[in-house]
């Protein structure tokens, strides 16, 4: 079996067996919506989010024609398909679903330096299908960079008190996205007078 890898951060990216894989836009959308849902999701309910304004004759079909075209490009792997529900394959591996995890441990377990060195380029890969304007996408880039300026947070005070000895690397993320977050918050202030 190819080993398949998901790139929510920062943009879409597939992989098969670390060689790109260039996906039609439906296929995307489809792929990146199943991943974002993390558990099986009814076949009518993609329908409706992929295509709102379709009647539900054609969502089906789009859907259809987006699982199918995934065959002659060697991903139809990504997907795990029964006559109702479709999901995420679990052999798919997918920096969001890692980052999440790795930032919940963080947040709850502390700061320790394997956790940083796996965490911290996740964190610097980007938002959340950065670009990406559709409205089912919204909820969760808005969860996720909340948890994400949490941790750089939490790396930024780590890095000051509690792990003197931790990268020269990571102090300059975690102190230049406190920096970013400060200018933010001034610049917002400052049009609010």
């Amino acid at each position: 079996m190819n080993q398949l890898s998901l790139h929510l951060l920062g943009g879409f990216a597939v992989h098969r067996d670390g060689r790109p894989v260039e996906l039609p836009p439906a296929c995307q959308r489809l792929i990146a919506l199943a991943a974002l849902k993390r558990k099986p999701v009814h076949r009518l309910w993609v329908c409706a989010t992929l295509w709102p304004h379709a009647q539900t004759r054609r969502a089906v079909a789009s859907l259809r024609s987006a699982m199918w075209r995934l065959r002659p490009l060697g991903v139809e792997e990504l997907l795990t398909v029964d006559p109702q529900y479709l999901r995420l394959n679990h052999d798919v591996s997918v920096d969001w679903h890692d980052s999440v995890d790795l930032i919940e441990k963080l947040l709850v377990g502390g700061i320790n330096r394997r956790l940083v060195s796996d965490l911290l380029p996740l964190l610097r890969a980007g938002e959340l299908l950065d670009r990406w304007t559709e409205p089912w996408v919204n909820g969760e880039r808005g969860r996720y960079h909340g948890i994400r300026m949490s941790a750089f947070e939490m790396l930024g005070h780590g890095v000051d008190s509690r792990a003197p000895n931790t990268s020269c690397a990571v102090r300059r993320t975690a102190h230049s996205r406190r920096a970013q977050v400060s200018s933010r918050h001034d610049a917002d202030e400052s049009r609010e007078r």
